[in-house]
């Protein structure tokens, strides 16, 4: 599956692919998600107060970018919940814990 299938496919359908996915080998997800966080970064990381964009798994099965910001710790960013099929979570001040992998460094990927 390319990525421009994958954003082809409605909710369901990326669940349902999800599913079958074998996360802990290599597979999809993978690809998938280091083209999701890169576009992420390309068209958010502008914003001054991000500090890394990951990707990342929750429990093996939710698709993650993790952004890492340096607000406050009530503070949130005005960033989408979701995007291209993967949950958006902001976290303020810290790095998150579980699996994160980088896209890139910073300076790479917002350029």
């Amino acid at each position: 599956m390319t990525f421009t299938e994958w954003t082809e496919l409605a909710p369901e359908q990326r669940d349902a692919t999800r599913k079958g996915w074998q996360v802990f080998e290599p597979g999809y997800w993978h690809t998938l998600a280091n083209e999701a966080a890169g576009r992420f970064m390309k068209e958010f990381g502008g914003d001054p107060h991000i500090q890394r964009v990951c990707k990342s798994l929750y429990h093996s099965e939710e698709l993650i970018i993790a952004v890492q910001t340096d607000c406050p710790d009530d503070g949130l960013l005005s960033l989408p919940e979701s995007y291209l099929g993967f949950r958006v979570i902001q976290f303020a001040n810290k790095i998150p814990e579980g699996v994160l992998v980088d896209i890139a460094p910073m300076a790479d990927a917002a350029g």
